[in-house]
């Protein structure tokens, strides 16, 4: 190809270009409101914040703008704007703040208790839907479950109503559930094993008709299986589910299904697991995270089904160092439950990406020289941690996890506190908020979403019964015996007490309540009632 020759007659001198002073206003601003209003309603909310720190039009403009205000104001509170409605964007917006006030200033709008009789063998709390299983049988039923009761909680607005299934028509031991996508996958109850060999069926079904999901390519997952299934725990992210259980005389197990093909996208076991391992959370529907308890600890992260059985080892997280002949015995992980996107009839959800991660950790020291402890601590990190890495790895086409020290992520990414009473009943995480009991017999909410805008300063009021705490400041864990010097953790939270949260064996927590249990976690005996506090 042959290069151009440059027409000096149809060039003009840099010199003679018209240029723009400094003292002329931007093209951008010259625009009429609602033409700005329509350009920025395509950015995300804290892109628009950026905005309305440039110039005064723009900042009143924004602020002027209920649509804008809106989007600004959900990426705030960590939220996805809802299906559409009647409802207009004004009335979202008021919607939006009056939530953030009561949570805020600990301000519950009512408290309703809703009967939940009989024994409790599974249960769930997941898009403001609380759901058990039970049978006559009790604890020491043998034979799994056949009643499912599912209930819609009420909300500062809604009653809700209770739906009772008295016979599913399978026996289970387990369940997860996505109201978002009216799914429940049901584990079949192991009773019907022979010869301690065979499979573990899950079952895909709706909630609301208890037939098999439309989206579903088959009725039934499956995974082989060598010895009877003992523990497990299953989990329902978008378009997967995941499992991971244990079996007698075997390793822990993790398989994960796309539950609408039906293709099995992980199935680990034994020699393809790493050692030592204690707990299982999914990040997303294509990653997972593991905990294992050799070398100190660490947070294994991984991602899985972008390529047909690829699964990638993106990074190990570090926990704390120890000092020499001190063992972390067990390291359990829980978030939140996942929905796939908001309910009908809400104006809002939790951006799902938006979440904590909760590590209950426990250390023995075995040195003869030193007295025998088992000390306890929990470990609160954010969902944007692992989801840096793994957009790292992507980013740097990375063909080798990273690992990385406690010192690099541990002291600016979490914050450590002393363990003072177990969890008793699961789903105490919601989105940034975590439900954390105290030795005095009383529940506080811890929120990881502090934000220091006007938007989110509410005075107390004179007569308020909350009691409310910014720590914005590092906190020091010393524990001499065990770590091999202090652990400092820094990240930010706030917390709410109230007095009417004791007496409780356990708070769940969700996006509009928190729901307290009087019963232990499943006691042989009448579970009674959810007390429900409705912001």
């Amino acid at each position: 190809m042959i290069a151009p020759k440059l027409d000096t007659r149809q060039t003009t001198p840099v010199g003679s270009l018209p240029t723009i002073k400094d003292s002329e206003t931007p093209t951008l601003i010259l625009l009429p409101s609602e033409l700005l209003v329509e350009i920025l309603r395509h950015v995300d909310g804290r892109s628009i914040l950026r905005c309305s720190s440039v110039c005064h039009k723009l900042n009143r403009v924004i602020d002027s703008s209920a649509e804008l205000q809106y989007h600004i104001e959900l990426a705030l509170d960590c939220m996805l704007d809802g299906p559409q409605s009647t409802l207009t964007v004004a009335e979202r917006l008021e919607h939006l703040r009056t939530l953030r006030r009561a949570w805020t200033l600990f301000e519950w709008k009512k408290e309703v208790r809703v009967p939940m009789p009989g024994f409790c063998q599974a249960y769930e709390l997941v898009g403001g839907v609380f759901a058990k299983t039970s049978s006559s049988g009790g604890i020491h039923n043998q034979s799994g479950s056949r009643k499912f009761i599912s209930s819609w909680l009420p909300s500062s607005s809604d009653p809700g109503h209770t739906l009772v299934r008295e016979d599913i028509g399978i026996s289970t031991r387990d369940f997860a559930i996505d109201p978002s996508q009216d799914l429940i996958a049901l584990v079949k109850s192991d009773d019907n094993f022979v010869n301690d060999s065979g499979c573990i069926e899950v079952y895909i079904r709706t909630i609301s008709s208890n037939v098999k999901h439309p989206e579903a390519s088959s009725p039934v997952l499956r995974t082989l299986t060598s010895f009877t299934m003992t523990t497990a725990f299953i989990q329902i992210v978008d378009d997967v589910v995941g499992m991971m259980f244990w079996m007698e005389l075997e390793s822990p197990h993790i398989t994960i299904w796309n539950w609408k093909t039906g293709q099995i996208l992980v199935d680990r076991d034994g020699d393809d697991l790493p050692s030592h391992i204690s707990d299982f959370s999914f990040i997303s529907n294509r990653a997972y995270m593991i905990t294992r308890g050799i070398n100190g600890g660490s947070i294994q992260i991984f991602t899985f089904g972008e390529n047909e059985h690829e699964i990638i080892h993106i990074a190990s997280l570090s926990l704390p160092p120890l000092k020499s002949r001190t063992h972390l015995v067990h390291c359990a992980i829980h978030t939140g439950p996942f929905v796939a996107r908001c309910l009908p009839n809400t104006p809002f959800c939790t951006n799902q990406e938006e979440r904590m991660y909760v590590l209950s950790v426990q250390y023995i020291q075995v040195d003869p020289d030193v007295p025998s402890a088992r000390p306890r601590f929990f470990l609160f990190l954010k969902n944007s941690t692992p989801l840096r890495y793994i957009r790292k790895y992507r980013e740097q086409r990375e063909t080798s996890s990273f690992d990385v020290p406690w010192e690099e992520w541990g002291p600016h990414e979490s914050r450590m506190l002393h363990h003072q009473v177990p969890y008793q009943w699961l789903r105490y995480v919601h989105g940034y908020r975590v439900v954390f009991p105290l030795l005095s017999g009383s529940m506080q909410v811890l929120d990881f979403n502090v934000r220091k805008t006007k938007r989110h300063v509410f005075p107390l009021q004179s007569d308020s019964k909350a009691s409310i705490e910014v720590i914005d400041f590092p906190s020091i864990i010393y524990s001499d015996c065990i770590f091999s010097g202090p652990i400092e953790t820094s990240l930010p939270y706030r917390v709410c007490r109230r007095d009417e949260l004791k007496g409780f064996s356990g708070v769940m927590i969700d996006e509009q309540r928190l729901i307290g249990l009087k019963s232990p976690s499943f006691a042989d005996g009448d579970m009674k009632d959810l007390h429900v506090f409705a912001f």
